[in-house]
């Protein structure tokens, strides 16, 4: 009988996300793509619940966790930030949409979506912070980078990397003078 680890499982259920969409996510189309026995399941897995919870979890733990890690090993946060709109530009833009599509209907990947959201918005206004804007400017920042993200993950899924990053570069260069002239502003009144 052929093994296959938890890993094998997951990336295979990534995949069907990115090609067919969360529907094909069922035991009798992981297995059929795996070639195993639905017993082989039923060892790593108590249900499919139980699968969509482990999957969501590797989800996170690919798309958010890991990024942190790899954005964290940088010095400044000139670096950190480039490095982090390079991976978010290149991440899987599919796998994403059909995650936070699934999320309306399915109340473990909401749960998981809103966590990903949550943490994805406190690490970039912490670095936004670390660039020197305050607090609530850092914040700003941060939800308007990141729906620019899921935005454009979801209306303009054909656009290449490089057209996202100038798109996401043009935005964040107005915001911040903006918010450079209102503090120029303030100091003047």
């Amino acid at each position: 009988m052929k093994k296959v680890d938890k890993k094998q499982w997951f990336v295979t259920g990534l995949t069907v996300l990115e090609k067919e969409g969360f529907a094909r996510i069922t035991i009798d189309n992981l297995c059929g793509l795996l070639q195993i026995t639905k017993g082989a399941f039923y060892h790593h897995f108590k249900n499919i619940d139980g699968y969509v919870d482990a999957l969501m979890r590797y989800w996170l733990e690919v798309n958010t966790f890991e990024f942190i890690r790899e954005v964290d090993k940088l010095n400044t946060p000139k670096e950190q930030q480039q490095k982090l709109a390079d991976m978010a530009a290149y991440a899987s833009i599919r796998n994403e949409s059909v995650i936070r599509a699934w999320g309306y209907s399915n109340q473990i990947v909401r749960d998981y979506v809103v966590q990903a959201d949550s943490i994805r918005l406190e690490y970039a206004a912490k670095l936004n912070e670390a660039t020197g804007l305050e607090a609530k400017q850092a914040m700003d920042l941060a939800v308007i980078q990141y729906s620019m993200l899921i935005g454009m993950q979801q209306v303009c899924s054909a656009l290449s990397a490089e057209q996202f990053k100038e798109l996401q570069d043009m935005v964040i260069n107005k915001f911040k003078e903006q918010q450079d002239e209102k503090y120029t502003n303030k100091r003047l009144d």
